[in-house]
């Protein structure tokens, strides 16, 4: 991994002054609330070590450069396999909410551990008459995803603010959604981020976090080369979030009838073209069981499930 920051980091430095100008003018003409402060209490599970093994990890303060980075880093990571703005996991809850759910039509939206906002944006492109903001500790992250998401023409919100304890009122959202976001909180951080999903959700409002899937959905080969990312790319959280029974989380937190499912990648839809991808389709490639070597679980996003009543 270190060695995608290498590629990236240089040409990031080079051109910094300029990305931060522009970033500087987008934001300036968004109508979109941007908030962001390096006074900030990040939690240590995010400063303690540079996640991903990306140098300054996340939430190193000032400016957008972190923001930057991991843009560029991401999608090296990823091989061009979430789309060319990387926002394949949003996409796919999105579209999956759309498929399922036909009826449904949130007007508040909430992106928690947002980073750059790749996830975010397909939110507004879905339902572009919500409000849609996504938060972050990170507040290079916030300030770059604020910048990115009026360059993509959408006026998104983005706010540091931590998903353990947001600050919104109750009942607040009708969609609260993440991706990948829970594998690097903490065991103590996941319980309080569900609690206050369920505190946050309107009444009828739904909780969607996307993620890869639990080790007991598994074989133990496939548990055994998944867990290498938590001992060699500083993801401490990785194995143990696998490892903790998400439905009994979820009932706990309030929610009666937790599930889990799974959103076929919007890439695939992509690549065969909308026409020809047919339901039957989609479902049989969630449906297959996730290989070791595989970025997403067969072909789509494991997802955690939960409805306010």
């Amino acid at each position: 991994q270190e060695l995608i920051w290498d590629s990236v980091i240089d040409t990031i430095e080079r051109q910094l002054p300029e990305i931060e100008a522009r970033a500087a003018a987008l934001s300036a003409g968004s109508a979109a609330p941007l908030e962001a402060s390096d006074d900030f209490a990040t939690p240590r599970y995010v400063t303690a070590l540079d996640i991903h093994c990306m140098p300054g990890g996340y939430a190193e303060p000032g400016g957008i450069a972190a923001g930057a980075l991991y843009d560029r880093g991401v999608y090296l990571y990823a091989m061009g396999y979430m789309g060319p703005t990387n926002d394949d996991m949003g996409r796919s809850v999105a579209n999956y909410i759309r498929r399922k759910m036909p009826g449904f039509a949130p007007k508040r939206i909430l992106d928690m551990g947002c980073t750059v906002g790749h996830s975010t944006v397909p939110f507004k492109e879905a339902f572009p008459e919500a409000e849609v903001i996504g938060i972050d500790v990170a507040g290079p992250q916030v300030r770059y995803a604020h910048a990115r998401a009026a360059g993509l023409g959408h006026d998104v919100g983005f706010m540091q603010r931590n998903a353990e304890a947001t600050g919104f009122a109750d009942g607040s959202f009708d969609l609260i959604v993440s991706h990948i976001l829970l594998h690097e909180t903490s065991g103590k951080a996941m319980p309080a981020i569900i609690r206050e999903c369920h505190r946050l959700l309107s009444p009828g409002g739904m909780m969607i976090h996307a993620d890869l899937p639990p080790f007991d959905l598994m074989d133990p080969f496939t548990q055994f080369i998944l867990d290498n990312e938590t001992w060699y790319n500083n993801e401490p959280f990785w194995g143990a979030m696998r490892e903790i029974d998400q439905i009994a989380l979820a009932k706990a937190a309030g929610f009666a009838e937790p599930r889990f499912d799974t959103a076929p990648m919007a890439i695939m839809e992509f690549a065969a073209a909308a026409e020809s991808y047919t339901a039957e389709a989609a479902e049989s490639l969630a449906e297959r069981d996730f290989t070791a070597g595989e970025y997403a679980p067969g072909g789509g996003w494991e997802v955690l499930i939960g409805v306010k009543s």
